[in-house]
């Protein structure tokens, strides 16, 4: 039987990610790392492993694995102890193996029983060295198996972009500069939806010339995410000798060994299954931010993981069991290519919301997503990106959702998520936001034929009705001094007493006239995701947001408010009427909007970027003899 490599110990790419790799000890000089793999520790010093990325979630590997046999392998040098432990809480640890070593250069296997099969009770490995009286190396070391047989795993890592050549160009590098993991690639695409184009930077004739025969360029409109990465998927579906695809954002800071992970995770799976990678910050690197999660059909929203730290040994715990999820996002995402045969491509949603869609879909097709840990990427949570129009796709796109997979849940429930996240932006004066959600729903209820039309007329409707909306919000920082408060992350606990306090600002909004446009704020709040609770009673607030130079105000209308409200009633009225027969159609239309004859036509007319519109030239596959294919689209309208 041939031994696999399951998961290499790897030490932190770059200072401040010690703890998510290694936990050291040591009283004496600090340890010295060699490249990724090798680390030469003091005298006295202790090196363990029970951390995120180097941690072994057994759990996961035996639920999802056909059986093997595991065993963890080292090659090192000098004396010490070796120790290696199975953990099943932060309480319950035992010692499976202790081993002193010699001062020679040597190779070590220990064989690693399985565990008991007691329901609910999973576990993790991890092994621990300790320097003898001289220094200690330890050249390399990863968890192994003797599988009966691997399937083959062959890589389309395919990248959607919009003018993020620097951060996509490094990310790319790093898949080539590993030779393991650029040995499980058999094509990169690289799908430019962008104005500022990937082949006019600087470091593209090198990256072109690092690929070789691998790398696959192609430009087309902007599409959004969906768009992008379905072109990717069209492509891949071309390419016979792959057999998974790894969806990426460009955005992201790439650790290459999840590649790896993913790859030999997949090639030991008993059955067909996706594999998630967790989101971790870009600027609190050590931060959990999401994962893979569910859909909560009777809130029509995402069941939100809460944010927690990774750089203690206790925080592995809650990913010690296996979760099931509907999901995982597409900062990195990887599944077998032969599911699209059964399950189809994705919608075209734009953004937002289309990875929930697909994920379900694929779930309903037999292939489940798992999240699994020690699969992470670094990347800016999306609550930094800002406000705007974001709102209209993920309202209509998680409508949508609910009507193809969760078509059991009752119009009543649907009609009530939508007319108390309405009442939440209208109390807060985010009538912009308020007016996508009308806008929303409104298209939801239109049916399928709204996803027909290119995204760009949605798009400039969208923004052109935002800068209105919008107008005079921006702060010119003149303004006089206001109540501090940050924002409330949790309801208050007397419900009851807040439900009637909601209704009164409800008939507050509608009988008070407007404050007058010299009004100052009389509060600033600090971050983002505002409350109708942190503003009050107040008539103008500040916002002060991370992502923005200058706070923002929230001006109470009762013009908009009024207009606003009596849409949002009538719009409710409809869902209430409506839902089913939209339910029926969006299902009897799912097939018409996800298979490739679809998506070759949709994906030649015409859109734009930036609110230019652009004409694609490049239809789908077409090469120009030497690797890298490029679709300029050169004719604007």
């Amino acid at each position: 039987m041939v031994e696999k490599v399951l998961q290499r110990i790897v030490m932190p790419p770059r200072r401040g990610l010690g703890r998510l790799y290694c936990r050291v000890d040591s009283k004496a000089s600090r340890p010295r790392k060699r490249g990724r793999r090798t680390i030469l520790l003091p005298p006295g010093a202790v090196l363990r492993t029970d951390t995120w990325f180097n941690a072994f979630f057994e759990g996961y590997w035996r639920q999802y694995m056909r059986h093997a046999e595991l065993a963890l392998r080292l090659h090192v040098s000098g004396s010490g102890v070796l120790r290696l432990y199975r953990r099943f809480s932060e309480s319950d640890q035992s010692l499976l193996h202790e081993s002193a070593l010699s001062g020679q250069d040597r190779e070590l296997c220990l064989q690693i029983a399985d565990a008991q099969p007691v329901p609910g009770h999973f576990s993790l490995l991890f092994f621990e060295i300790e320097a003898g009286p001289s220094s200690f190396v330890m050249h390399r070391a990863e968890w192994t198996a003797r599988p009966v047989a691997a399937r083959p795993t062959r890589f389309i890592a395919s990248f959607c972009t919009f003018n993020r050549a620097s951060l996509l160009i490094r990310n790319v590098n790093a898949l080539f500069a590993d030779p393991d993991v650029a040995a499980m690639l058999e094509r990169v695409v690289i799908v430019d939806q962008g104005s500022e184009k990937v082949r006019h930077h600087p470091a593209f004739p090198d990256l072109k010339r690092a690929a070789a025969e691998r790398l696959q360029l192609i430009e087309q409109d902007n599409f959004g995410g969906s768009g992008g990465f379905t072109r990717g998927l069209l492509e891949a579906q071309s390419i016979d000798s792959a057999t998974h695809v790894l969806l990426m954002d460009d955005d992201i800071i790439l650790e290459p060994e999840s590649v790896l992970r993913a790859a030999a995770f997949l090639s030991l799976a008993h059955g067909d299954l996706a594999i998630g990678g967790h989101m971790l910050d870009r600027s609190r690197p050590r931060q959990l931010v999401e994962t893979g999660s569910r859909y909560l059909p009777e809130r029509v929203r995402i069941d939100e993981p809460r944010r927690s730290r990774l750089d203690r040994a206790g925080d592995l715990m809650p990913f010690l069991e296996p979760r099931p999820r509907h999901y995982n996002g597409w900062w990195f995402f990887a599944f077998p290519l032969a599911a699209l045969d059964r399950a189809g491509l994705p919608l075209p949603l734009f953004l937002r919301g289309d990875d929930v869609e697909f994920g379900c879909r694929l779930m309903r097709h037999g292939v489940p997503t798992v999240a699994l840990p020690g699969v992470a990427v670094w990347h800016e949570p999306f609550e930094r990106k800002g406000r705007s129009w974001h709102a209209f796709y993920e309202l209509r796109n998680l409508l949508i959702v609910g009507a193809l997979h969760f078509p059991f849940v009752h119009a009543a429930a649907v009609a009530r998520q939508f007319f108390s996240r309405l009442l939440d932006e209208l109390l807060t004066y985010d009538y912009y936001e308020a007016w996508l959600l009308c806008e929303a729903a409104a298209a939801y209820l239109r049916g399928p034929e709204t996803l027909r039309h290119p995204p760009c007329d949605v798009q400039q409707y969208l923004q052109a009705l935002g800068e209105k909306l919008m107008e005079g919000r921006m702060a010119n920082g003149r303004l006089q001094p206001a109540n501090q408060a940050c924002i409330s992350r949790l309801q208050p606990a007397v419900r009851r007493t807040m439900r009637i306090r909601r209704w009164w600002l409800v008939f507050r909004n509608l009988l008070l006239p407007s404050p007058s446009a010299a009004a100052q704020p009389r509060k600033m709040l600090y971050g983002s995701g505002e409350q109708w609770y942190d503003i009050a009673d107040a008539d103008v607030v500040s916002v002060a947001e991370s992502h923005r130079t200058h706070p923002f105000l929230l001006r109470r209308s009762r013009r908009r408010f009024v207009h606003l409200l009596l849409r949002g009633c009538g719009l409710t009225l409809r869902l209430l009427s409506g839902h089913r027969r939209a339910v029926r159609r969006w299902r009897a239309s799912v097939s018409m909007l996800t298979n490739r004859t679809f998506w070759m036509e949709y994906l030649q007319r015409r859109t734009c970027t930036n609110l230019k519109c652009f004409t694609t030239t490049g239809p789908i596959s077409r090469t120009n003899g030497n690797g890298v294919e490029a679709y300029p689209s050169t004719s604007r309208t």
